[in-house]
Protein backbone atom coordinates (compact mmCIF):
# COMPACT_ATOMS: atom_id res chain seq x y z
CA UNK A 1 0.00 0.00 0.00
CA UNK A 2 1.32 3.40 -0.94
CA UNK A 3 1.49 6.38 1.43
CA UNK A 4 -0.76 4.78 4.06
CA UNK A 5 0.17 7.34 6.69
CA UNK A 6 -1.04 10.07 4.35
CA UNK A 7 -4.46 8.38 4.15
CA UNK A 8 -4.84 8.31 7.94
CA UNK A 9 -5.86 11.55 9.58
CA UNK A 10 -3.92 12.91 12.55
CA UNK A 11 -6.72 11.85 14.91
CA UNK A 12 -6.84 8.35 13.39
CA UNK A 13 -3.10 7.98 14.04
CA UNK A 14 -3.64 9.10 17.64
CA UNK A 15 -6.41 6.51 18.05
CA UNK A 16 -4.21 3.79 16.54
CA UNK A 17 -1.30 4.66 18.84
CA UNK A 18 -3.53 4.40 21.91
CA UNK A 19 -5.10 1.16 20.69
CA UNK A 20 -1.59 -0.26 20.32
CA UNK A 21 -1.05 0.24 24.06
CA UNK A 22 -4.07 -1.96 24.79
CA UNK A 23 -6.41 0.92 25.64
CA UNK A 24 -10.15 0.18 25.43
CA UNK A 25 -12.52 2.31 23.36
CA UNK A 26 -13.65 4.11 26.51
CA UNK A 27 -10.05 4.79 27.58
CA UNK A 28 -9.22 6.14 24.12
CA UNK A 29 -12.33 8.36 24.25
CA UNK A 30 -11.35 9.77 27.65
CA UNK A 31 -7.77 10.40 26.58
CA UNK A 32 -8.74 12.24 23.38
CA UNK A 33 -11.84 13.96 24.78
CA UNK A 34 -14.16 12.36 22.24
CA UNK A 35 -17.08 9.94 22.52
CA UNK A 36 -16.86 6.15 22.45
CA UNK A 37 -19.00 6.20 19.32
CA UNK A 38 -16.47 8.52 17.63
CA UNK A 39 -13.68 6.09 18.56
CA UNK A 40 -15.63 3.29 16.88
CA UNK A 41 -16.04 5.40 13.74
CA UNK A 42 -12.29 6.13 13.68
CA UNK A 43 -11.52 2.41 14.09
CA UNK A 44 -13.85 1.49 11.22
CA UNK A 45 -12.07 4.05 9.02
CA UNK A 46 -8.64 2.79 10.12
CA UNK A 47 -9.55 -0.84 9.38
CA UNK A 48 -10.89 0.13 5.95
CA UNK A 49 -7.83 2.20 5.02
CA UNK A 50 -5.32 -0.42 6.21
CA UNK A 51 -7.41 -3.31 4.86
CA UNK A 52 -7.38 -5.15 8.18
CA UNK A 53 -10.14 -6.74 10.25
CA UNK A 54 -9.08 -6.32 13.89
CA UNK A 55 -7.30 -4.12 16.43
CA UNK A 56 -4.45 -6.62 16.61
CA UNK A 57 -3.96 -6.64 12.85
CA UNK A 58 -4.00 -2.83 12.77
CA UNK A 59 -1.47 -2.66 15.61
CA UNK A 60 0.84 -5.21 13.98
CA UNK A 61 0.65 -3.32 10.71
CA UNK A 62 1.48 -0.03 12.41
CA UNK A 63 4.45 -1.54 14.27
CA UNK A 64 5.74 -3.19 11.10
CA UNK A 65 5.59 0.13 9.23
CA UNK A 66 7.41 1.94 12.04
CA UNK A 67 4.50 4.21 12.99
CA UNK A 68 4.62 3.09 16.63
CA UNK A 69 7.81 2.67 18.61
CA UNK A 70 8.40 0.74 21.80
CA UNK A 71 5.21 -1.32 21.56
CA UNK A 72 5.24 -5.12 21.41
CA UNK A 73 2.31 -7.49 21.54
CA UNK A 74 2.28 -10.60 23.73
CA UNK A 75 3.81 -13.56 21.93
CA UNK A 76 0.58 -15.52 21.86
CA UNK A 77 -1.19 -12.65 20.08
CA UNK A 78 1.54 -12.38 17.47
CA UNK A 79 1.34 -16.09 16.82
CA UNK A 80 -2.32 -15.84 15.95
CA UNK A 81 -1.35 -13.61 13.05
CA UNK A 82 1.02 -16.16 11.44
CA UNK A 83 -0.18 -17.66 8.13
CA UNK A 84 -2.35 -20.74 8.59
CA UNK A 85 -0.95 -23.97 7.10
CA UNK A 86 -2.39 -25.11 3.79
CA UNK A 87 -5.42 -27.29 4.32
CA UNK A 88 -5.48 -30.79 2.90
CA UNK A 89 -8.25 -33.33 2.57
CA UNK A 90 -6.31 -35.52 5.08
CA UNK A 91 -6.61 -32.71 7.64
CA UNK A 92 -10.27 -32.20 6.78
CA UNK A 93 -12.21 -29.36 5.20
CA UNK A 94 -11.91 -25.99 6.96
CA UNK A 95 -14.34 -23.12 6.50
CA UNK A 96 -12.92 -19.67 6.80
CA UNK A 97 -15.31 -16.88 7.70
CA UNK A 98 -14.70 -13.88 5.50
CA UNK A 99 -16.45 -10.72 6.63
CA UNK A 100 -17.28 -8.45 3.71
CA UNK A 101 -18.72 -4.96 3.97
CA UNK A 102 -21.21 -4.96 1.14
CA UNK A 103 -22.44 -1.48 0.25
CA UNK A 104 -23.30 -0.19 -3.19
CA UNK A 105 -20.20 1.24 -4.87
CA UNK A 106 -17.74 -0.53 -2.56
CA UNK A 107 -14.64 -1.25 -4.63
CA UNK A 108 -11.39 -3.13 -4.49
CA UNK A 109 -12.86 -6.24 -2.83
CA UNK A 110 -12.00 -9.62 -4.30
CA UNK A 111 -13.06 -12.99 -2.93
CA UNK A 112 -10.86 -15.90 -3.86
CA UNK A 113 -12.20 -19.38 -4.35
CA UNK A 114 -9.38 -21.92 -4.70
CA UNK A 115 -11.67 -24.45 -6.35
CA UNK A 116 -11.73 -22.69 -9.69
CA UNK A 117 -9.74 -19.48 -9.04
CA UNK A 118 -12.81 -17.51 -10.11
CA UNK A 119 -13.01 -13.86 -9.13
CA UNK A 120 -16.28 -12.57 -7.73
CA UNK A 121 -16.83 -8.85 -8.02
CA UNK A 122 -18.28 -6.74 -5.18
CA UNK A 123 -21.20 -5.92 -7.44
CA UNK A 124 -22.13 -9.58 -7.91
CA UNK A 125 -21.96 -10.27 -4.17
CA UNK A 126 -23.97 -7.12 -3.40
CA UNK A 127 -26.62 -8.11 -5.94
CA UNK A 128 -26.93 -11.59 -4.40
CA UNK A 129 -27.25 -10.20 -0.89
CA UNK A 130 -29.70 -7.44 -1.86
CA UNK A 131 -31.89 -9.99 -3.60
CA UNK A 132 -32.07 -12.27 -0.55
CA UNK A 133 -32.10 -9.79 2.35
CA UNK A 134 -34.68 -7.12 3.05
CA UNK A 135 -32.75 -3.92 3.78
CA UNK A 136 -35.65 -1.94 5.30
CA UNK A 137 -37.60 -3.03 8.37
CA UNK A 138 -40.41 -1.33 10.29
CA UNK A 139 -39.63 -0.77 13.98
CA UNK A 140 -41.55 0.51 17.00
CA UNK A 141 -43.02 3.92 16.08
CA UNK A 142 -41.82 7.17 17.62
CA UNK A 143 -44.04 7.84 20.70
CA UNK A 144 -44.32 11.57 19.93
CA UNK A 145 -44.88 12.14 16.17
CA UNK A 146 -42.80 15.13 15.07
CA UNK A 147 -40.64 16.71 12.41
CA UNK A 148 -37.55 18.89 12.55
CA UNK A 149 -36.15 16.79 15.40
CA UNK A 150 -32.54 15.97 16.29
CA UNK A 151 -31.52 12.32 16.27
CA UNK A 152 -28.21 10.82 17.35
CA UNK A 153 -26.78 7.44 18.35
CA UNK A 154 -25.02 6.83 21.65
CA UNK A 155 -23.93 3.50 23.16
CA UNK A 156 -26.15 1.47 20.83
CA UNK A 157 -29.29 3.58 21.35
CA UNK A 158 -31.05 6.24 19.26
CA UNK A 159 -31.99 9.52 20.92
CA UNK A 160 -34.82 11.61 19.44
CA UNK A 161 -34.72 15.19 20.75
CA UNK A 162 -37.06 18.12 20.30
CA UNK A 163 -38.76 18.85 17.01
CA UNK A 164 -42.19 20.15 16.13
CA UNK A 165 -45.29 18.19 17.13
CA UNK A 166 -48.98 19.04 16.84
CA UNK A 167 -48.51 21.22 19.93
CA UNK A 168 -45.64 23.23 18.42
CA UNK A 169 -41.95 23.16 19.28
CA UNK A 170 -41.22 20.26 21.62
CA UNK A 171 -38.70 19.48 24.35
CA UNK A 172 -39.45 15.74 24.27
CA UNK A 173 -36.50 13.36 24.55
CA UNK A 174 -37.07 9.68 23.78
CA UNK A 175 -34.54 6.86 23.56
CA UNK A 176 -34.90 3.85 21.28
CA UNK A 177 -33.30 0.49 22.12
CA UNK A 178 -32.91 -1.59 18.93
CA UNK A 179 -32.53 -4.92 20.77
CA UNK A 180 -35.76 -4.45 22.72
CA UNK A 181 -37.45 -2.53 19.88
CA UNK A 182 -38.84 -0.07 22.40
CA UNK A 183 -38.79 3.61 23.38
CA UNK A 184 -38.13 5.17 26.79
CA UNK A 185 -39.07 8.77 27.72
CA UNK A 186 -36.24 10.81 29.26
CA UNK A 187 -35.78 14.26 30.80
CA UNK A 188 -37.24 16.97 28.55
CA UNK A 189 -34.90 19.47 26.97
CA UNK A 190 -35.29 22.72 29.00
CA UNK A 191 -35.80 24.82 25.86
CA UNK A 192 -38.40 23.41 23.46
CA UNK A 193 -37.09 23.76 19.89
CA UNK A 194 -37.60 22.50 16.34
CA UNK A 195 -35.45 22.53 13.20
CA UNK A 196 -32.41 21.39 15.18
CA UNK A 197 -29.58 18.87 14.99
CA UNK A 198 -27.47 17.11 17.60
CA UNK A 199 -23.80 16.13 17.85
CA UNK A 200 -21.87 14.04 20.34
CA UNK A 201 -18.64 15.16 22.02
CA UNK A 202 -17.03 13.71 25.13
CA UNK A 203 -20.08 11.68 26.10
CA UNK A 204 -22.46 14.68 25.90
CA UNK A 205 -25.10 15.43 23.27
CA UNK A 206 -25.11 19.08 22.15
CA UNK A 207 -28.21 20.72 20.68
CA UNK A 208 -27.62 24.35 19.58
CA UNK A 209 -30.26 26.95 18.74
CA UNK A 210 -33.49 26.00 17.04
CA UNK A 211 -36.95 27.44 16.39
CA UNK A 212 -38.87 28.11 19.59
CA UNK A 213 -42.59 28.07 20.41
CA UNK A 214 -42.79 31.71 19.30
CA UNK A 215 -41.51 30.75 15.85
CA UNK A 216 -38.28 32.72 16.25
CA UNK A 217 -34.78 31.19 16.30
CA UNK A 218 -32.85 31.06 19.57
CA UNK A 219 -29.14 31.22 20.44
CA UNK A 220 -29.52 28.90 23.44
CA UNK A 221 -27.19 25.88 23.49
CA UNK A 222 -27.94 22.94 25.79
CA UNK A 223 -25.99 19.72 26.38
CA UNK A 224 -27.48 16.40 27.52
CA UNK A 225 -25.64 13.80 29.59
CA UNK A 226 -27.05 10.34 28.73
CA UNK A 227 -25.46 8.78 31.81
CA UNK A 228 -27.24 11.09 34.27
CA UNK A 229 -30.29 12.04 32.15
CA UNK A 230 -29.63 15.74 32.80
CA UNK A 231 -29.31 18.93 30.75
CA UNK A 232 -26.90 21.83 31.19
CA UNK A 233 -26.59 25.19 29.43
CA UNK A 234 -23.49 25.94 27.38
CA UNK A 235 -22.16 29.12 25.75
CA UNK A 236 -24.83 30.61 23.48
CA UNK A 237 -24.44 30.84 19.72
CA UNK A 238 -23.04 34.16 18.43
CA UNK A 239 -26.43 34.68 16.75
CA UNK A 240 -29.82 33.00 16.99
CA UNK A 241 -30.14 30.24 14.38
CA UNK A 242 -32.39 27.36 13.39
CA UNK A 243 -32.44 24.97 10.41
CA UNK A 244 -28.62 24.72 10.43
CA UNK A 245 -26.42 21.71 9.62
CA UNK A 246 -24.22 20.30 12.39
CA UNK A 247 -21.24 17.95 12.62
CA UNK A 248 -18.63 16.92 15.20
CA UNK A 249 -15.01 16.33 14.18
CA UNK A 250 -11.82 15.98 16.21
CA UNK A 251 -13.55 16.94 19.45
CA UNK A 252 -15.19 20.13 18.15
CA UNK A 253 -18.61 21.13 16.80
CA UNK A 254 -19.13 22.78 13.41
CA UNK A 255 -22.40 24.58 12.67
CA UNK A 256 -23.21 25.52 9.07
CA UNK A 257 -25.70 28.07 7.75
CA UNK A 258 -29.32 28.10 8.88
CA UNK A 259 -32.11 30.64 9.32
CA UNK A 260 -31.45 33.75 11.43
CA UNK A 261 -35.06 34.96 11.50
CA UNK A 262 -34.86 37.01 8.34
CA UNK A 263 -32.64 35.15 5.85
CA UNK A 264 -30.75 31.96 5.13
CA UNK A 265 -27.08 32.49 5.96
CA UNK A 266 -23.66 31.17 4.92
CA UNK A 267 -21.99 31.45 8.34
CA UNK A 268 -19.83 28.75 9.90
CA UNK A 269 -19.15 28.50 13.63
CA UNK A 270 -16.73 26.22 15.48
CA UNK A 271 -17.35 25.27 19.11
CA UNK A 272 -14.56 24.21 21.48
CA UNK A 273 -16.09 22.35 24.47
CA UNK A 274 -12.88 22.65 26.50
CA UNK A 275 -13.09 26.46 26.33
CA UNK A 276 -16.90 26.64 25.94
CA UNK A 277 -16.36 29.15 23.13
CA UNK A 278 -17.85 29.64 19.64
CA UNK A 279 -15.59 31.03 16.89
CA UNK A 280 -16.58 32.29 13.42
CA UNK A 281 -14.87 30.43 10.57
CA UNK A 282 -14.74 30.77 6.77
CA UNK A 283 -18.31 31.06 5.42
CA UNK A 284 -19.85 28.46 3.13
CA UNK A 285 -19.78 29.13 -0.62
CA UNK A 286 -23.58 28.68 -0.64
CA UNK A 287 -25.94 30.33 1.85
CA UNK A 288 -28.64 27.86 2.89
CA UNK A 289 -30.68 26.26 5.61
CA UNK A 290 -32.16 22.77 6.04
CA UNK A 291 -28.95 21.17 4.70
CA UNK A 292 -27.34 18.00 6.03
CA UNK A 293 -23.79 17.64 7.34
CA UNK A 294 -21.78 14.42 7.53
CA UNK A 295 -18.22 13.45 8.48
CA UNK A 296 -16.49 11.00 6.16
CA UNK A 297 -12.82 10.27 5.56
CA UNK A 298 -11.81 13.01 8.02
CA UNK A 299 -13.75 15.76 6.23
CA UNK A 300 -17.16 17.38 6.57
CA UNK A 301 -19.65 17.38 3.71
CA UNK A 302 -22.54 19.88 3.70
CA UNK A 303 -25.23 18.55 1.39
CA UNK A 304 -28.41 19.99 -0.11
CA UNK A 305 -30.48 22.70 1.57
CA UNK A 306 -32.87 25.53 0.80
CA UNK A 307 -32.05 29.17 -0.01
CA UNK A 308 -35.59 30.57 0.22
CA UNK A 309 -36.37 29.97 -3.45
CA UNK A 310 -35.39 26.43 -4.37
CA UNK A 311 -34.05 23.13 -3.15
CA UNK A 312 -30.28 23.01 -3.66
CA UNK A 313 -28.08 20.25 -5.05
CA UNK A 314 -24.91 21.73 -3.54
CA UNK A 315 -22.38 19.31 -2.07
CA UNK A 316 -19.45 21.17 -0.50
CA UNK A 317 -16.49 19.66 1.34
CA UNK A 318 -15.07 21.46 4.38
CA UNK A 319 -11.67 20.67 5.92
CA UNK A 320 -11.35 22.38 9.35
CA UNK A 321 -7.57 21.93 9.47
CA UNK A 322 -7.28 24.10 6.35
CA UNK A 323 -9.42 26.88 7.82
CA UNK A 324 -6.42 28.87 9.09
CA UNK A 325 -7.20 32.20 7.46
CA UNK A 326 -4.74 31.58 4.63
CA UNK A 327 -6.10 28.77 2.46
CA UNK A 328 -9.60 27.93 1.26
CA UNK A 329 -11.11 25.10 3.33
CA UNK A 330 -14.05 24.64 0.93
CA UNK A 331 -14.19 22.47 -2.20
CA UNK A 332 -17.21 21.96 -4.46
CA UNK A 333 -17.87 18.25 -5.00
CA UNK A 334 -20.21 16.32 -7.26
CA UNK A 335 -23.70 17.77 -6.65
CA UNK A 336 -26.76 15.80 -5.65
CA UNK A 337 -28.62 14.28 -8.63
CA UNK A 338 -31.42 16.75 -7.75
CA UNK A 339 -31.95 19.41 -5.12
CA UNK A 340 -33.03 18.34 -1.61
CA UNK A 341 -33.87 20.27 1.54
CA UNK A 342 -34.77 18.88 4.95
CA UNK A 343 -33.11 15.55 4.20
CA UNK A 344 -31.52 13.21 6.72
CA UNK A 345 -27.87 12.17 6.35
CA UNK A 346 -25.88 9.30 7.87
CA UNK A 347 -22.48 7.73 7.13
CA UNK A 348 -21.60 4.05 6.81
CA UNK A 349 -18.03 3.14 5.84
CA UNK A 350 -17.37 6.48 4.12
CA UNK A 351 -20.60 6.24 2.15
CA UNK A 352 -22.97 9.15 2.90
CA UNK A 353 -26.63 8.12 2.81
CA UNK A 354 -29.15 10.88 2.08
CA UNK A 355 -32.82 10.09 2.73
CA UNK A 356 -35.96 12.17 2.26
CA UNK A 357 -36.12 15.93 1.88
CA UNK A 358 -37.63 18.28 -0.65
CA UNK A 359 -39.74 21.42 -0.59
CA UNK A 360 -40.11 22.04 -4.33
CA UNK A 361 -40.01 18.37 -5.35
CA UNK A 362 -40.55 15.16 -3.44
CA UNK A 363 -37.53 12.87 -3.16
CA UNK A 364 -38.78 9.52 -4.42
CA UNK A 365 -35.52 7.67 -3.68
CA UNK A 366 -32.58 7.85 -1.35
CA UNK A 367 -29.10 8.57 -2.68
CA UNK A 368 -25.63 7.44 -1.62
CA UNK A 369 -22.44 9.42 -2.05
CA UNK A 370 -19.04 7.74 -2.25
CA UNK A 371 -16.60 10.34 -0.95
CA UNK A 372 -13.59 8.65 -2.57
CA UNK A 373 -15.03 8.26 -6.06
CA UNK A 374 -17.10 11.48 -5.82
CA UNK A 375 -20.11 9.64 -7.27
CA UNK A 376 -23.80 9.31 -6.41
CA UNK A 377 -26.26 6.44 -6.83
CA UNK A 378 -29.89 5.94 -5.86
CA UNK A 379 -31.50 3.37 -3.57
CA UNK A 380 -35.07 2.62 -2.54
CA UNK A 381 -36.73 4.11 0.55
CA UNK A 382 -39.83 2.76 2.34
CA UNK A 383 -41.90 5.97 2.36
CA UNK A 384 -43.55 6.93 -0.91
CA UNK A 385 -44.24 10.60 -1.51
CA UNK A 386 -43.14 13.43 0.75
CA UNK A 387 -40.77 12.64 3.63
CA UNK A 388 -38.82 15.61 4.93
CA UNK A 389 -37.38 17.02 8.18
CA UNK A 390 -36.71 13.50 9.46
CA UNK A 391 -33.76 12.39 11.56
CA UNK A 392 -31.17 9.69 10.83
CA UNK A 393 -28.88 7.88 13.28
CA UNK A 394 -26.32 5.13 12.63
CA UNK A 395 -26.09 2.25 15.13
CA UNK A 396 -23.50 -0.38 14.26
CA UNK A 397 -24.49 -1.51 10.73
CA UNK A 398 -28.01 -0.05 10.69
CA UNK A 399 -29.36 3.41 9.91
CA UNK A 400 -32.53 4.45 11.74
CA UNK A 401 -34.84 6.92 9.97
CA UNK A 402 -37.14 8.58 12.49
CA UNK A 403 -40.07 11.00 12.30
CA UNK A 404 -40.54 13.65 9.65
CA UNK A 405 -43.34 15.35 7.74
CA UNK A 406 -45.54 14.10 4.89
CA UNK A 407 -48.46 16.47 5.24
CA UNK A 408 -48.72 15.54 8.90
CA UNK A 409 -46.35 14.79 11.76
CA UNK A 410 -44.86 11.31 11.37
CA UNK A 411 -44.16 8.62 13.97
CA UNK A 412 -42.26 6.46 11.47
CA UNK A 413 -39.21 4.48 12.62
CA UNK A 414 -37.47 2.47 9.89
CA UNK A 415 -34.27 0.44 10.11
CA UNK A 416 -32.03 0.26 7.05
CA UNK A 417 -29.21 -2.29 6.90
CA UNK A 418 -26.33 -0.31 5.41
CA UNK A 419 -23.59 -2.90 5.93
CA UNK A 420 -23.89 -6.64 5.39
CA UNK A 421 -21.59 -9.35 6.75
CA UNK A 422 -21.43 -12.27 4.33
CA UNK A 423 -20.00 -15.65 5.37
CA UNK A 424 -18.52 -17.67 2.48
CA UNK A 425 -16.77 -21.05 2.64
CA UNK A 426 -13.27 -21.37 1.18
CA UNK A 427 -12.04 -24.86 0.31
CA UNK A 428 -8.45 -25.68 -0.52
CA UNK A 429 -7.12 -29.02 -1.77
CA UNK A 430 -3.67 -30.35 -2.44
Amino acid sequence: MVNETESLTERELEVLQLVATGASNRQVAQELFISVNTVKVHLRNIFAKLEVQSRTEATLHAIKEGWIEGVQLPEEEVETQQPRPRLTWQLGIAIVAVALLVIAVISQVVIRSSRDSALLTPESVAATVSASVQRWKARAPLPTPRQGLATIAYEGHVYAIGGESADGASGAVERYAPEADGWTPLADKPTAVADVAAALIGGEIYVPGGRTLSGSPTAVVEAYNPETDTWEARASLPVALSAYALAALEGKLYLFGGWDGSAYVDTVYEYDPAQDVWTAKTPMPTARGFAGAAVADGKIYVIGGYDGQEDLAANEEYVPSQDDGQGNPWTAKSPLPAGRAGCGVAVAANIIHVIGGGWEREAADGVKYNVRSDEWETFEVPVSGQWRSLGLAMVDTEIYAVGGWNGDYMDVNREYTAIFTVILPMLESR
